[in-house]
This record gives C-alpha cells, structure tokens and sequence, in this order.
C-alpha cells in the first residue's frame, strides 16, 4: 500500500503540472479564436471554453505524467530498488491503471455532457450580446464579404462610442442595389442584428426600373452569423441523445463519427496508461528527456491518424464508427506487438 501510495502521489503531482501546461496552451489558442469577441467581462466564458478542450488535454496530460514519473523513478534506480525489496511489476502499475481509468470516466463526462453544455453556453451568451460583439468583428477599410448576401464596407469602427463610419453596402442577391450612409449602430430587433443607418442613399435596380431614394434613418437586417465565425460547429452544442436525434435526420458522416468519438476519446485515455506502462520504464543511465520525446510522437501519430481517418470519412472512404475507432486499434496493436517482441526476447536463452 506505500508503494502504490507512492507511486499515486507521484502520477498527481506531475498530472497537475502538465494539465496546467497544457491548459496555459489552450489559453492561448483560445485567445487567439475568441479574443476579438470577449472582454474581460466575459472571462467565465474563457473558462467555460477549457471543459471542451479537456477531452484532449486529460489524455495528453495524462501520458506526459506516467511516461516523465517513470522516467524519473527509473533514472534515481527506484524502480530497480522496488524490484529488489521483492515489489511486483504489478503493484507498480496499478496505480497508474487505476488512474488511467479515473481520466477515462472524467473524459466520458466532458465528452457526453459538460463539453456540450458549455459550448451552448458560450454560443446562447455570444449570440445575445452579438449586437456589442459584432463591432469587434467588422474590419475597417476592406470589403468584407462575410455577411451573407452583401459585401459590406466600413470607414472606420468607433469601439468607444459604438458607432460605424463611412458606410457602403452592396447586395449580391436578384434584385440588385448599393446603400451608403454617413453613419450608423448596431441593435437588435426581433431576434435579428439590424444596423441602423443615418444620413444615407439608396440605389437600387428592379425589372429594369432604376431607383434612388435618400433617407435620414433606415434600418438594415444583417445575417450576421456569430456562432460561424467562432468556428462553433452544430454537433458541438447538442448533447448525445440530441446528436443522435440530428443524425437520424440527417446521416451526416461527421456527424456520426463525432458520436462515436465521444467513446473511443475517453477509452484513449486507458490505452494510454498502457502506452505509460509499456514504454515509460527506462535503465538508469539511459538517457534523459526520453519520456518527453515518446510523448511528443505519441500526440503526433495520434493526431496524424485522427486527421486522416476524419479526412477518409469524409470522402467516404471508410466508415464513420470505423473511422472513430481506427486511432485507438493502431494504438493497441502497436502494443501488442512491442509486448509480444518483448516477451520473446526475455525468453531467448543468454549466450
């Protein structure tokens, strides 16, 4: 019991240091994607963008802490004082087992429930508050053609005062026409983000019959899409009986394998505990850093297999439930096959 105490209090502290690492990281990938339409007053929802990314982060972290402390405990010859005192490989390892099944039911939670959650959190508070937001969005002096249906052009934002200057509207549906207007502010109305212009012209041209029309005030409904911009994808607000629902409608391939990989994630994080288990003990004066480096190539080969198999999927190459399944296969076999080399080597007789 010591020992396996030992050994769990080692796997925490080295798992809490790499999750904070890791979710340092996030913080700014996160920032990078969201920071041009939070504020400080929006912090929470920082925070609330980190549950999603735990489900990559847990595993992650979670692999960086067994293969470092066994490393550690490798080099300082522990591991072969633990052998010597009459200590079991297999009270060893069941700590890092035990942990490892830890992270697979805390990666099922985040991936079935609180991962879903939040981001129809942050999507239902971006999408209220889209009439502030969206100044953050619109960009000065280029044509922008993010709106659907019009490129609209902008002289200047001013962020203070909520205002937008030097406007130009131009639509691209059937029934052409230009808008140009002084100034203007962003509102809701309706549940739509309407712009309303001030001190303004409009050109339009219908059945041949060219009109212009000047106005003191006129409001403009725009499609702004804010959930789009933020790279919010439909699959990543519904929970998994919703998602099932979506996919019985319509049998979106990525939607199918985002369901299965809700399963096949956190069962990554047991399979991980054995990648640990098999590649982390190392002789005492071997070198250093190798831990790191497996992990690294770990991660890399993971997600090379995860971009492709998504990748198949899409072209319909191969199966979604397949497709979601097939990182962790190539995972285990590989294990497999070191185990199974290992054991013959071990049983060759010594020369």
């Amino acid at each position: 019991m010591l020992v396996q105490r030992y050994i769990t209090n080692n796997i925490v502290k080295t798992f809490l240091g790499a999750l904070v690492v890791l979710f340092c990281v996030m913080l700014i990938v996160q920032w990078v994607q969201m920071g041009r339409f939070i504020s400080l007053e929006d912090a929470d929802l920082m925070l609330l963008a980190f549950v999603p990314v735990g489900r990559f982060v847990v595993p992650m972290a979670f692999l960086f802490s067994i293969l470092i402390m066994l490393e550690r405990l490798s080099s300082d010859s522990e591991i072969v004082a633990l052998k010597a005192c009459g200590v079991k490989s297999r009270t060893i390892n069941m700590p890092i087992i035990w942990f490892s099944v830890l992270c697979m039911i805390i990666n099922i939670i985040i991936s079935i429930w609180l991962g879903p959650l939040s981001m129809e959190t942050i999507q239902k508070r971006l999408v209220e508050e889209a009439p502030q937001k969206i100044y953050s969005f619109i960009k000065e002096r280029d044509f922008d053609d993010s709106f659907k249906g019009i490129t609209f052009y902008v002289g200047s934002v001013d962020q203070k005062n909520k205002r937008l200057n030097q406007i130009f509207i131009e639509s691209k549906g059937s029934t052409p026409y230009v808008v140009t207007a002084e100034k203007g502010e962003v509102g809701m109305g309706n549940s739509q983000v309407v712009l309303k212009l001030y001190n303004g012209s409009l050109f339009m041209q219908k059945d041949k019959v060219l009109r212009y029309i000047t106005f003191d005030e006129y409001d403009f409904v725009l499609n702004f899409n804010l959930t789009r911009e933020l790279g919010i994808k439909t699959w990543e607000t519904a929970s998994q009986p919703e998602l099932k629902e979506l996919i019985t409608k319509d049998p979106d391939p990525k939607w199918i394998k985002e369901y299965y990989n809700r399963y096949s994630f956190p069962v990554l994080s047991l399979i991980l505990g054995f990648v640990g288990i098999t590649f982390g003990y190392r002789k005492p004066r071997a070198s250093k850093y190798g831990g790191f480096i497996i992990g690294i190539s770990a991660v890399i080969v993971y997600y090379f297999i995860f971009i492709m198999t998504d990748r198949l999927v899409k072209a319909e190459r191969i199966e979604p439930v397949l497709g979601a399944w097939i990182p962790n296969i190539v995972f285990c076999v590989v294990i497999g096959i070191v185990w199974i080399v290992r054991s013959i080597y071990q049983k060759r007789p010594v020369k």
